[in-house]
């Protein structure tokens, strides 16, 4: 006989008995996607690891916003456990003098500004700081949900303000001048606006979060809009082999004539799917065959080409804060090149640049690149960026405009271009950049084993390497992973263009 047990377990509650507290971040992720506030607000599933070029942009947002509060000097910094009750004590205490980092609360919402300023007649300005170049739509519900919390926790706000790098600023060594530097905009009417349209949303972003399980809400373009969600691999993983965002450069109204079709798998696109390029049919093509789609001219184009073959690979930094005299902000600064020279008996020459003095990398750059592609044989790059960098290093150097501008008007090879209009491999994954395009093609040369494995990563260590604070054994180190980073990145152009060349 069975036994009846003498208790169960009790069932949960159908919703949560309350709801955590919103910061601005999270009222931002909500707007983005209701599934990734849930996962902030819950921590239910892991993050992403942070990429290597949002930790380089965190890190510079973090220097221009500390620089920004010398535009309202003297301040005092908000960062006790206690940070509203603290915020209240200085704004009383202290009227006269700036707040960074002012904590308030309201409406279940809890919110940092990066600098309140006092007006001088009781309110006060909210200064929200970017480390971009101007403004962008995204900054107005950042803005207008600040307005929204500190008007409710009754401070009197004059204006809702944007501070952002002046990018025609341009720096003359020494200290920065900051009103020159930075710009103000008053967003105040914008974000009053904005207040009523956002507050329906926060309303609707909240009835997910009393459940116990996440929403259901389709992978889509908001997966990368604004930014790429950290939780993207979590809602990816059971994705199809071939899915949609492997089509390149697919325009909103194809994205949704296929949702709306029930596709997310290339393989399942009709043939005479309306609004597909030729792009796309070719992924299609080689995604249902399994093979590789290569156009003879591909080949003949790429022997064509007469010895000696230069491989060129510039690494840049483009600092919001300009580091180089006669630089501006966001500046695209060349500091390091590499050059694989093959010539017509197979053998293989390397050469290369790396600044490593704390003066402007420019001008010993050119003079050494100039003297390494002399004046034979084509420049192999992978991409339209090595062009663009030597129009502007002739632009900025007259003296040199002559020499670098016969390089870019009759040398220049994009492989990139070559391989997007001629080729495709299925695991390619709908992206042409040289650190999916290796893998598939050559099986022994990747970045693996790099400490620097990408643009990003390459730019961050040498604005570290610059650095005065720097201890020279670390100098070292930096310098020996940019070198052979960039070394890998020509060799790996070398490698492509012999396989593409030999097999097509």
């Amino acid at each position: 006989m069975e036994q009846i047990p003498l208790w169960s377990p009790k069932p949960p509650p159908a919703v949560r008995s309350s709801l955590p507290l919103l910061s601005k971040s999270r009222f931002l992720a909500g707007l983005q996607c209701q599934k990734r506030l849930y996962f902030e607000c819950y921590r239910s599933v892991p993050r992403d690891p942070l990429p290597p070029a949002t930790e380089a942009l965190f890190e510079a947002g973090a220097r221009v916003g500390v620089l920004a509060r010398g535009l309202f000097a003297g301040g005092i910094r908000i960062e006790g456990p206690e940070a509203d009750q603290e915020t209240t004590a200085v704004m009383r205490q202290h009227g006269s003098r700036a707040i960074y980092e002012a904590a308030f609360n309201h409406d279940n919402i809890r919110v940092r500004v990066d600098i309140l300023a006092p007006v001088g007649d009781g309110s006060w300005d909210l200064v929200e700081v970017k480390s971009s170049a101007g403004y962008k739509e995204d900054y107005l519900p950042d803005i207008g949900i600040q307005l929204h919390v500190l008007e409710g926790a009754g401070v009197p706000v004059r204006r809702a303000c944007l501070v952002h790098v002046n990018n025609q600023y341009l720096y003359e060594g020494g200290d920065y001048v900051l009103g020159q530097l930075f710009a103000v905009r008053d967003l105040t009417t914008q974000a009053r606006e904005a207040i009523p349209k956002l507050l329906p949303q926060l309303e609707a972003m909240r009835g997910p979060l009393w459940g116990w399980e996440p929403p259901e809400i389709a992978v889509g373009p908001h997966c990368k809009r604004p930014y790429l969600c950290p939780f993207y691999t979590h809602c990816h993983t059971d994705r199809p082999a071939y899915p949609l965002e492997h089509l390149p450069r697919m325009n909103q109204k194809l994205q949704r004539a296929l949702r709306d079709a029930d596709i997310d798998d290339i393989r399942d696109i009709p043939e005479d799917f309306e609004g597909l390029t030729d792009l796309h049919k070719r992924i299609r093509a080689s995604v249902i065959t399994g093979r590789v789609h290569a156009d003879p001219e591909l080949r003949q184009k790429l022997q064509s080409l007469r010895y000696p073959i230069h491989f060129l690979d510039f690494e840049t930094c483009n600092p919001a804060l300009p580091r180089f005299v006669g630089t501006h902000p966001f500046q695209q600064v060349p500091f390091q090149w590499s050059d694989h020279v093959l010539h017509e008996d197979g053998s293989l020459e390397h050469r290369g640049y790396l600044h490593v003095e704390e003066t402007d990398p420019r001008p010993p750059l050119v003079e050494s690149l100039v003297r390494s592609l002399g004046s034979e044989g084509p420049i192999v790059v992978y991409s339209g960026f090595e062009e663009r960098i030597i129009r502007s290093l002739a632009d900025d150097l007259p003296a040199c405009r002559e020499d670098l501008l016969k390089i870019v008007e009759s040398r220049i090879v994009d492989l990139l271009e070559l391989i997007r209009s001629h080729y495709y491999h299925p695991e390619f994954k709908g992206s042409f950049s040289i650190k999916d395009v290796l893998p598939a093609l050559i099986e022994d040369l990747n970045y693996d084993d790099l400490l620097i494995q990408e643009g990003s990563q390459a730019a961050t260590a040498f604005i570290e390497m610059m650095d005065p604070g720097t201890a020279r054994s670390r100098r070292l180190e930096l310098e020996k992973a940019l070198e052979l980073y960039c070394n890998r990145d020509t060799e790996a152009m070398v490698r492509l263009f012999q396989k593409l060349r030999e097999d097509g």
